[in-house]
């Protein structure tokens, strides 16, 4: 029953490990709201959000991510990094403690962490410390998911996974998410395209005005027909 003004409204839905959940909807459906209270960037004016049967009080994106809550926004050029910086630090900005001691940084063990997840997500670069605005869009997307997986997050809010990447890194994102899943993180995908929904997903929810329309169980029988007019009526 999570509610935000008239943007998020008595939305309630459940997400499993190991599974993929789509959100979809109209533009201004409420989708990104609805994650941005997930992840703690906005605060509720009712509702709760229980994670393995506790409930989180959830006051900031620091609590979100502490309680193993990440989210891969929809603008990673402006919210997902900080494009002046290079990729390796963007990767070591929410693991500072895990590379701390004592409040000093140990940049052999951050390197050395980074350079395992940009072998594995294949990130093509030229070095570590090259500036992450340079980056093509889906390997800045592959940079802003290395230090989620770093976290060992629970829980993966993706917004819009896919947008403005190309077709092969595309692919390359999918088979990331379906790894995640297989690994038995919950997956949260938020996305306006309907063929990746219906693709990539488990289950299908249709947001509509700020709520939950429609509740697709059986995405295999759905149709884009059936999820648009979800969304419109």
């Amino acid at each position: 029953n999570l509610c935000r003004g008239d943007r998020v409204r008595d939305m309630s839905f459940t997400a499993r490990a190991g599974e993929v959940v789509g959100i979809t909807g109209m533009v201004g459906s409420g989708r990104t709201e609805l994650a941005r209270l997930i992840f703690g960037a906005d605060l509720p004016e009712r509702g709760a959000i229980w994670l393995d049967g506790q409930r989180l009080l959830l006051r900031s994106p620091r609590d979100a991510i502490e309680a193993g809550i990440c989210l891969l926004t929809e603008d990673r050029k402006q919210q997902g990094l900080v494009l002046d910086h290079s990729v390796r630090e963007n990767f070591g900005l929410p693991n500072l403690k895990k590379f701390s001691r004592r409040g000093v940084i140990d940049g052999k063990a951050a390197r050395q962490a980074f350079g395992g997840y940009a072998d594995r997500l294949a990130i093509k670069m030229v070095h570590a410390e090259q500036r992450a605005g340079t980056l093509s869009g889906g390997n800045q997307q592959k940079a802003v998911l290395a230090k989620w997986l770093q976290r060992d997050c629970q829980v993966l809010l993706i917004d819009e996974p896919t947008r403005g990447i190309d077709v092969g890194a595309r692919y390359e994102i999918y088979l990331l998410i379906n790894e995640l899943a297989a690994q038995g993180k919950a997956i949260i995908m938020i996305s306006s395209e309907m063929s990746e929904v219906l693709g990539m997903c488990d289950r299908v929810l249709v947001m509509r005005a700020g709520r939950l329309s429609t509740v697709f169980d059986d995405v295999r029988s759905t149709s884009q027909k059936q999820i648009m007019e979800a969304a419109a009526h």
